[in-house]
This record gives structure tokens, sequence and C-alpha cells, in this order.
């Protein structure tokens, strides 16, 4: 196998101490190759080998720093042990050592008053770093310092521009070469400028003010306008009385000079503000529809801008304009109070704050006719790139008409007029009549809406199982060309359709037939309870127990009752018309004698009832009149009466089967005073019953 192998030397310094280093030799490496053989030796005939060795890699660390001139080569073994021939011989020699500087960079700017430092590139074989320093180019008379390095201090030095050259003295005592002269100059660092307040053209002066530096003997201001116009002013201070002499803003940055005339860094730049000066009104005077104002001259103004509103904020002009003069009259006013407020401006456009706004009340002759829109006649909704046509009737003695859209005001010679372009939302429309000096009063606003209104609220009715939704915006307009989404809490509801702008759906309530609607559109959500529309509900009861008569022993009695609950408050209201039997006795005096009384009284009453459900348990109760149809027998005579009452009842039922089991107290009050006897009709009684539920459950 014969290859030529290109040995190629790379040099590595790692030095464990000042006085020891070592050479890394390196080739490229041979593709299939097992080793290499290396030679050094101090002729290029390779006679006087000085080192023979062999090596796994393309690379050799020779320990020995040569202190001449050698030669080295290398060849490579294949796998069977063959060796190529050798490479080209290469030289080695170590050269006397030239310092790299870092930093600073030549021709570099440094700070005044601040430690300035050389920074080179570290070596192992360097031993120590010779600079001189000067400020002669010609480093006559010159400063020098010595170091280990990397880093030479040079201490604080004045302003002004300095030259420095470095060499070395490498491992083996010897001194290389020198880099060649280098410089940096060393001037003030920026001042930090302090902000200046904004004034009024005529200020006299602006007093600018910045910080101390170092090696600053003085000062320069450098100001600019809006024009870019730039200005250089000299100071001796760290403030400068600074004279404008136009509105507008002005740019100013600063910079230390030294004692040898060498400007520093310039500050950062700060700005001030001249502003016109604000007019003072001197007078107003108002005729009818017109208004006269006047005002005192600013200084440095070409021109005023005077501004007439209805209001004191001048978001909606009724007139402005500018002048030359300081005097501007307008005409075809509304009477009524307006405001005005006037600006100064100057040739470059710069405007002073306005002034304060003046009332004054305009005079008012005849008022025109009042004008109404006749389309739109109400709030309307269009589509969005829809047109609007507007139309009024005409106003005698008017020669134009005012439309104001938004605030915005546009004169129109006769109706009708389009509007178009109308952004989406809500606007405003107002319109007015005016001539000869004369305006008529604003017509009711009209609000047109562009787009889809937002929903603010909903009316919801059921009937039967029929679900209607009617969506209306603030203005209680149908809101029907949009998609809600409607959901029930507890039953379910069929998809809904729209009919004439209702949202109809199919509703199947729950079995307490009550419900939430929850209503989603965009925005808008609500909530609203709903109730199925209940039949009559009725059932049939019978109940047994015992009376308790105030006048008499304790009897059985039988009551049987319907009730009719009504489809009102969720059934909670009913009717119960009633029918009962009991039994009465007392014993009477009869002369000397006692005799024994009896009575078979049957009370008949209408009582008007609450029931409250309570789970599976219902609590009700009621009240209303009642007769008892009373037959009285004493021994063999008999009599009947009848005697009105009044009846209340309370009772407690549980769902049992197809109806429920009922425990009751009532109570009948009143008396039969007949010619036989005189009973008390009166009692308190316990009854036990079942209720059969006919229907509406």
């Amino acid at each position: 196998m014969r290859r030529e192998l290109v040995g190629i030397v790379v040099l590595f310094a790692l030095a464990a101490s000042g006085q020891s280093a070592r050479l890394v030799l390196r080739w490229k490496d041979v593709p299939g190759a097992q080793g290499y053989e290396l030679q050094i030796a101090k002729d290029p005939g390779f006679v006087e080998v000085v080192l023979q060795t062999r090596a796994p890699t393309a690379a050799y660390r020779w320990e020995q720093l040569p202190s001449q001139t050698h030669w080295w080569r290398v060849r490579s073994f294949d796998p069977e042990g063959r060796p190529s021939e050798w490479s080209q011989p290469r030289t080695v020699s170590l050269e006397s050592v030239v310092p790299v500087p870092k930093s600073p960079a030549d021709d570099a700017l440094l700070p005044c008053a601040q430690n300035l430092e050389l920074v080179f590139e570290a070596s192992p074989l360097i031993k120590e770093l010779i600079v001189e320093l000067s400020a002669s180019k010609d480093f006559v008379p010159a400063r020098q310092l010595t170091g280990k390095g990397p880093v030479i201090s040079l201490g604080v030095l004045t302003s002004g521009t300095w030259y420095w050259r470095a060499k070395a003295t490498d491992v083996r005592g010897r001194t290389g070469e020198s880099t060649g002269a280098r410089r940096f100059t060393v001037r003030p660092a920026a001042p930090k400028v302090k902000p200046a307040a904004d004034v009024v053209l005529g200020t006299p002066a602006v007093t600018l003010s910045w910080s101390e530096v170092a090696c600053a003997a003085s000062w320069v201001v450098e100001a600019s306008t809006d024009s870019k116009e730039r200005v250089s002013l000299p100071s001796t201070s760290t403030t400068l009385a600074f004279k404008p002499n136009a509105a507008g803003e002005y740019r100013w940055r600063v910079a230390a000079v030294d004692d040898k005339g060498a400007s520093g860094e310039w500050s950062a730049e700060s700005t001030f503000k001249v502003r016109l000066g604000t007019p003072v009104p001197r007078g107003e005077s108002s005729l009818p529809t017109k208004l006269e104002v006047a005002w005192s001259p600013v200084a440095g103004a070409s021109s005023y801008k005077v501004e007439i509103a209805g209001e004191r904020d001048f978001t909606r002009l009724l007139a402005s304009g500018i002048v030359t003069t300081t005097q501007f009259r307008a005409s075809d006013l509304v009477p009524g109070r307006v405001f005005w407020r006037v600006l100064a401006r100057d040739e470059k456009g710069h405007l002073s704050t306005p002034s304060e706004p003046r009332a004054v009340e305009i005079a008012s002759g005849e008022p025109l006719e009042p004008v109404a829109f006749r389309v739109p006649d109400t709030d309307v909704v269009v589509a969005v790139g829809e047109s609007l046509r507007l139309e009024w009737d005409t106003v005698r003695d008017a020669s134009f008409y005012e439309v104001e859209l938004d605030g915005a005001i546009s004169p129109v010679a006769a109706p009708p007029r389009t509007v178009s372009d109308l952004s989406e939302g809500a606007h405003q429309l107002r319109l007015r009549a005016k001539g000869n000096g004369r305006a008529s009063a604003w017509s009711e606003p009209r609000e047109v809406f562009v787009g889809t209104p937002p929903v603010a609220r909903a009316e919801v009715t059921v009937r039967r199982d029929e679900l209607r939704v009617v969506l209306l915006d603030g203005k209680g307009r149908r809101v029907s060309n949009v998609v809600p989404v409607l959901t029930v809490r507890e039953g379910s509801l069929s998809p809904w359709i729209l009919v004439d702008g209702v949202y109809v759906s199919k509703w199947s309530p729950p079995a307490s037939g009550e419900d939430v609607l929850r209503i989603e559109e965009r925005e808008f959500v609500s909530e609203v309870s709903i109730e199925r529309p209940l039949p009559p509900m009725a059932s049939i009861a019978a109940r047994l127990g015992g009376l308790f008569n105030f006048s008499s022993v304790a009897s059985p009695s039988a009551t049987l009752s319907m009730t009719v609950r009504l489809p009102v408050l969720g059934r909670r209201l009913g009717l119960e018309p009633r029918v009962g039997v009991y039994a009465a006795s007392a014993s009477i005096p009869f002369g000397a004698e006692r005799v024994e009384a009896r009575a078979l009284v049957v009370p008949v009453s209408l009582l008007l009832g609450w029931h409250q459900p309570l789970g599976a348990f219902t609590l009700h109760g009621g009240v209303g009149p009642a007769f008892q149809v009373a037959s009285i027998s004493v021994d063999t005579v008999r009599e009947t009466r009848v005697v009105g009452d009044l009846e209340v009842a309370i009772a407690l039922g549980r769902e049992l089967g197809p109806g429920s089991l009922e425990l009751e107290v009532s109570g009948l009050f009143g008396s039969v005073d007949s010619q036989l006897a005189r009973l008390s009709a009166s009692g308190l009684g316990i009854k036990l019953g079942y209720s059969f539920a006919l229907g509406g459950r």
C-alpha cells in the first residue's frame, strides 16, 4: 500500500508552567490505516534522527520544545503491516511570539476619568508583556509598562489621543516583534440632560441644563426646530439661556469639550415646545341669527381659527372660520345660547390652546314652521349596504334644509334625499328648515339601525304544548333575522320555526308542568320560567270520623265531597262542595223533669281551598259558607230546622294508589234554636278518608 501523507503541523502551547511547553503534530488521517510511524530529525535528509515512534492516531504530542528548526515526516501501515511512503518533510520551529491585542480596538473612543486597560489574547508561550504608551505618535517621550498579561492596566488618562504598542518575551527569554503602533482617544462622556418645560412664544429665554462630566472645560449645545434648522451654541457652565424665536417643537443635545478643544459624546436628545399664546376674548355682540366676536392679537400669529358650537364641549360646530384679523362674524345661527372660542395659528400651522369658551344668547326672529320626516316615520332597521330614502313636507319661506346624521349637518335644497354607505350600527337622524336668517326647531330624532340590532328582551307565551318566543331590541322592534338558541332545563323542545317574526317550538314539559326556558342570541342571554297551562283537576273524597259537639257527647260523622282544583296558580286553588251527616243529643229541662233531645244534622258547605304540594304529601285547607239541615225530636215531637253556618277544614294527604289517604280536622260553627230545644251546632271534627282522582293529574 503506497499512500502519500501530507503532514499538517499544529502548534498547541499547553504550558504547565512558565518554563515548559509541548507541541502537538497533526496530519490527515488515512482510511484503513492501522497505525502511523513518525520521524523527527535535525536535518532534512533525516540522517540525525532525534525521535522515531509509532502513533495509533493521526496526532502526536512532542514534550520537547525545540530550540532550533527540526524536520518531521510520517507514514501509515495497513492491516497487514505494510508501510506507505513517507510524507513530504515539514519543519518545526519555535519563533518568538507577537502579542495579539483584543481591546480596545484601534482608533477606539474611550471615556475620560476611568481606569483603562489593554487586553491581549492569552498565550502560554508569553512570559511577559511590554507596553509603550505615549501622547506622541513618534513615542517620544514614552511610558513603559510591563506585566504577565493578558490584561495591562493603563490607569486614568487625561483626554486626548494616545498611541501604544506592545511586544512579548517568550518562555525561552526571547523578545519578539512589536504589534505596531495603535491608538485610542480619551474624551469626555455624554452628559445627562434635564427636561425643559414648554413655554409660550414671547418668553425671554428657556433654561437648558445638564449634568457635569469629567474632563469638561466647556460645552457645546446643538438645537433644531421642526424645520430641521440646526444651531450650535457654546456654554462655559452646565446651563444655557436659549431664546426661541418661533413656535414649534425644539430638539437639543449637549456635548462636553475638553481643554484641548475636542468634543465628547453627545447626550440623549431632549425636546421642549414653544406654543403660541392663547387669545384673550375682548367681547361679542348678537343680532337675530347673527354673532360678532373679537379678541386681542397674539404675538407670532398669522391667522386665527374661530369655532361656534351649541354645547360647551364643541363636539358639534354650528359655524367656524379662519381669519387674519381679530374679528369674526357668523350668520344663520339658531336662536338660543351658543358658545364661541378662538385659537391662534402661525404660518407653519401651529395652533395655540383654545381660549376659554364664552356663552352668548342669539336673538331670535320668528321661527319657521316645524318640519318632520314622512319617510321614515318611525325608527327603522335597514340591511347592510341598503340605501335609506328620506322624505319630508316642504316649509313655507324655507330656502334650504339641514339634515343632521350622527351630529354631522348637511344642507339639502329640497326633499327627497338618499343616504347610503351607512356603517353597521345605530345612527341618529334629525331635520330642520332654514331661510332668511330664520330656522325651525329640530324634528324628533329618528334612529336608523343598519344591520341586525342587538336583542334586548324576549316575550314568551305558552299555548298548550306550543312555545312562542318574540325577540325585541331596545326600541321594542322585533328582531327576526337571527338564529337564537332555545333550550329548556328539564323537558324537551323541538327545533323552532319562524312564523311572522315569532319563533315557534313544540314543548314537552316535565311531569311538574314547570320548566325554565333559556334564550341565547349573541350577547343576549335570558332565562324565563314557563308553566304548562293545566286543565282542571277533580277528585271525590269520602271521610269517616267523629264530631265533638260543644253541648253534646261525641258522635260519629261522615262526609262526602268533590274537589275541583282550578287551572290557575299551578292548580293550587280549588272549590270543594261537600255534604255530611252526624247526630247530636242533649238533656234539656222540661218542667220538673229533664227530657232527651236528639237531632240528626246534615251539613252542606262550599269551601274555597288552597292545595300545597309537599313532595309525596299535599297540605290543603279551606273555608266557606255552610248550612245545616237538622231534624230535632223530643220524645214523640219532631221539628226540622235549617241553620246558617261557617265551615273551616285543614287536611294532610299522602299519595296512595289512584288517589291519596287524608287526615282532616274541620270545624262547624252555628246553633239550632227551635221550639223544642236549643242545641249547639258547633263542633270539631276529626276524620280519616280517601280522595279518588277523577282527572287532570
